[in-house]
């Protein structure tokens, strides 16, 4: 799945900015996994500031990010991995894993911090959610940082609801999260 995209992009402040950015969303190879790696850990700082502590951000980042972490999630049966590519570098990525017949989950999904607002992780999603409806699923989940308000405002805005808190233990420490949920629109009969 390939496309490409020109939009207003709106920074702080109420002024927009047309951009013209040549942006491909596709399937992750596995030569772009050291690019993402790089969005992770340029993305996490600024996403985790004040909530997760830096130490625990560069063990998660180290185990999560590692070469051999990122080759199994690339090749993980349920399992889809797709980057946002722009002038042939990876400005954004986001991985989609079902979970059970009917669901999937969005387990990762970042947009390095000069390429946000421009509709870049909305297209991340829509690849996905494209995804699993070709695949029949009809739910996708989501968990996110309770205090990660950046998030949640995303997710919210792109029609997941039904929030639940929960907690999950990581490496000696416990992250307070929000799960959310939406429904994977069916896609249409193709015309003939």
């Amino acid at each position: 799945m390939s496309s490409s995209w020109s939009c207003w992009r709106s920074d702080a402040g109420d002024r927009a900015d047309l951009y013209h950015e040549r942006v491909v969303i596709r399937r992750a190879e596995a030569t772009d996994l050291a690019k993402v790696e790089r969005v992770a850990r340029a993305t996490w700082p600024g996403a985790y500031a004040g909530i997760i502590p830096n130490e625990v951000q560069r063990r998660l980042l180290d185990s999560w990010y590692a070469p051999q972490s990122l080759n199994r999630a690339l090749a993980a049966e349920g399992s889809s991995l797709f980057v946002a590519e722009s002038d042939g570098d990876v400005v954004g990525f986001a991985e989609f894993v079902r979970r059970s017949p009917e669901s999937a989950e969005l387990t990762r999904i970042y947009v390095l911090p000069a390429s946000q607002r421009g509709g870049i992780g909305t297209r991340l999603l829509g690849a996905g959610l494209a995804q699993c409806a070709a695949e029949g699923l009809t739910r996708l989940t989501v968990s996110v940082e309770r205090d990660n308000s950046l998030g949640r405002r995303f997710y919210e805005k792109s029609g997941f609801g039904e929030p639940k808190e929960h907690f999950q233990q990581l490496q000696g420490y416990v992250l307070d999260l929000v799960e959310y949920r939406r429904p994977i629109p069916i896609p249409f009969p193709e015309s003939r």
